[in-house]
């Protein structure tokens, strides 16, 4: 074997790492560059730790086919170079890592493909068994080489056997030393990007709490991570969702309670007034009242409707059938007619839906006490007398809009005297309390026995009173409707 000069080895080393930094400069270019972010910290870990014992390999390799190292030797030069290897690739992988995360906010957010997907758990383990195993060969080996050294010593005598086991001890101290202090290196940088990506994680989450939607947790990683981020981030875009859907509901409700009547129709010898409470931020009742000419003088109209269901669906049909009879009173005084074109332009809407419309439509003319009716499946008009007399239904014998488009409504004529008229929707009378127990019909007209001659305000008001205190604390299931009209002699 050829005897190496010092400075010739170290520049055969140095040629070969400087060929080792132009390769891996080209192999970042071409494989790890190109792929996610996500992806580009562990394909730099293993590419780096390859170029590092390809490094040593060539080294080993060149010593053993120009200078007649032996192939043990060699193996040295590979073992060392890997070992040292794996700590450069961890700290560079962990920079690498460092640079992506503080430039996180400027990246595409996506989540990484679930075949890449590296656990925490097993990084842990991976590297603390290749930082173990390779620290393990290198104290090996140098003991071997020491023992072998102590062997060779003729003057071991001379020289003292206890100044040799020092110069081992001091020579694996060291070496163990370094690997110490590259290892303390690698915690320190990995608990750095830790650091970073738990803060992005809270401040995120923070501002969540806030009620601050604008930011999401950058998604750099491809570990437990990425897993938290994604789910941080698919939550707040619910919760951008849900504020939408939320600030589009709240206008659909102040849409639609525009809808409803804001004044009361002056009529001598009727007064009338009317409320409604919906169980969802939109609701499927509706009513409505105007004062027109009709064929015996001025009449009072009043409609009262409950759309199948509650809610944006219900609320769109209540607002188009409520359109279509307001547009039919206006052109026809029969209010069948009103009825039966609705109906035709309803079903039509609802078409294959299963929706219908339930709907009572009275009108009062108080010259001559005139009423007339059309009941579409709805639940009678109710009529107290002052006078205490006996309740009158005035029912309806039609179905519900929505059902046949070729049925033919028909109106109920009859006289009222004095007294209070109640139309409602089922909200009323079939709400429970937390025994299921309806509140029912006997119930409201207590109400109005007892309170017939306050105002229909007032009335209104007591009757939706006392169904709030039967059910108490019970989930509001349907909406809740009541109009309330005070037939006086004009």
């Amino acid at each position: 074997m050829a005897t190496l000069p010092v400075w010739k080895f170290f520049l055969v080393l140095g040629a070969h790492l400087v060929g080792a930094l132009f390769l891996r400069h080209v192999l970042v270019r071409l494989f790890v560059r190109p792929l996610p972010v996500q992806r580009q910290a562990t394909r730099l870990l293993f590419l780096d730790f390859i170029v590092f014992v390809g490094t040593g390999l060539g080294v080993g390799v060149y010593h053993n086919l120009v200078w007649g190292f032996p192939v043990s030797s060699g193996l040295e030069v590979v073992i060392g170079f890997a070992t040292i290897g794996l700590f450069a690739a961890l700290d560079l992988s962990l920079e690498w890592e460092y640079r992506i995360i503080k430039q996180a906010h400027f990246l595409e957010q996506s989540l990484p493909d679930s075949k890449a997907f590296f656990p925490q758990t097993r990084r842990f383990a991976l590297l603390a068994s290749g930082i173990i195993i390779f620290v393990t060969i290198v104290l090996l080996l140098l003991l071997v080489r020491d023992i072998s050294w102590l062997k060779a010593q003729d003057q071991a005598a001379a020289l003292g056997l206890s100044f040799l086991l020092r110069s081992v001890v001091l020579e694996v101290l060291f070496v163990m030393g370094v690997l110490l202090v590259l290892t303390m290196l690698l915690v320190f940088s990995y608990a750095r990007n830790l650091d970073i990506l738990f803060e992005n994680q809270t401040k995120v989450l923070e501002r969540v709490s806030q009620g601050r939607l604008d930011s999401k947790v950058p998604v750099v990683t491809n570990d437990e991570f990425a897993v938290i981020a994604g789910h941080t981030n698919f939550m707040i875009d619910r919760l951008v969702e849900r504020e939408q859907m939320a600030q589009g509901l709240e206008l659909a409700r102040q849409i639609q309670t525009s809808l409803l009547p804001t004044f009361t129709p002056f009529l001598p010898g009727a007064r009338i007034f009317g409320t409604s409470l919906f169980c969802d931020e939109t609701g499927g009742d509706f009513y409505d009242y105007m004062v027109r000419d009709g064929e015996h003088g001025p009449q009072l109209v009043i409609m009262i409707g409950d759309v199948t269901g509650h809610g944006v669906g219900s609320a769109l049909l209540m607002a188009s059938v409520r359109a279509y009879m307001k547009a039919h009173l206006l052109q026809t005084s029969d209010l069948a007619e009103v009825m039966n074109r609705t109906n035709t332009l309803i079903s039509r809407d609802v078409a294959g839906s299963g929706h219908f419309v339930t709907v009572f439509l009275l009108s009062f003319c108080p010259i001559g006490r005139r009423v007339e009716w059309v009941g579409a499946g709805h639940d009678p008009a109710i009529f107290q007398p002052f006078d205490g007399g006996e309740v009158r239904s005035l029912a309806g014998r039609d179905i519900p809009l929505g059902v046949d488009p070729t049925w033919r409504y028909g109106v109920t004529e009859d006289r009222l005297g004095e007294g209070v008229l109640l139309m409602g929707t089922d909200g009323i009378w079939e709400a429970v309390d937390a025994r299921k127990t309806m509140f029912g019909k006997e119930r409201m007209l207590k109400v109005l026995r007892e309170n017939v001659m306050a105002s229909p305000q007032e009335i209104a008001e007591r009757i939706l009173t006392a169904v709030d205190s039967f059910t108490g604390n019970a989930r509001v299931e349907d909406d809740r409707t009541v109009v309330i009209a005070r037939l006086t002699e004009s």
